[in-house]
């Protein structure tokens, strides 16, 4: 789904219309909660990639990578799992060769700002986003409509809680160090 359709199909559960005025009127708010559900749900998941980064003098800053980093997992150098540690700043991490590094991090999506931007999530995710939305639109409506988030935010955090964690990822469930 791109941005534009998940909200068309919230408006369209708000019972608001999803015309091209109604839309560019909730636009701005509803895209923020669409970007909120990514990155909640990009965090229950544990999205995670890897990616080649060279180093400077052994430095690398977790700035060079493409996706913005929440987490590094493992750093693989000279076809072995080398060792890391944090730098001189919180962006920087300290390796022990000047080697092409292969990062594997947990990292945020994209966030989403183009009508036809679409989530990096997986599209299965895509529903829990809308309802995410519904349910954050109808919390901050007037007393009458704040009873119906319980229910969206309900079935949005049931099914989040069902998601099973590395969904995606291929060595989500490798032992990388057993010692």
């Amino acid at each position: 789904m791109t941005l534009n359709d998940i909200l068309v199909s919230a408006l369209s559960q708000l019972d608001r219309g999803h015309d091209a005025q109604t839309l560019d009127t909730y636009r701005e708010r509803l895209t923020r909660y669409a970007n909120d559900a990514q990155s909640d749900l990009a965090y229950a998941i544990g999205l995670m990639r890897t990616d080649a980064v060279k180093p400077n003098y052994g430095v690398v800053n977790l700035r060079k990578l493409p996706r913005s980093c929440r987490k590094v997992i493992k750093v693989v150098q000279l076809d072995r799992s080398v060792p890391f540690r944090s730098g001189a700043t919180q962006d920087d991490i300290l390796l022990p060769y000047d080697e092409t590094a292969y990062i594997t991090y947990r990292y945020e999506p994209k966030p989403l700002e183009n009508p036809t931007d679409i989530s990096e999530l997986n599209e299965g995710l895509h529903g829990l986003m809308v309802s995410y939305v519904v349910g954050r639109e109808r919390m901050a409506g007037d007393v009458s409509t704040q009873g119906g988030s319980n229910l969206y935010l309900g079935m949005y955090e049931a099914a989040k809680a069902r998601l099973r964690r590395g969904v995606g990822n291929d060595d989500a469930y490798k032992i990388t160090n057993r010692y």
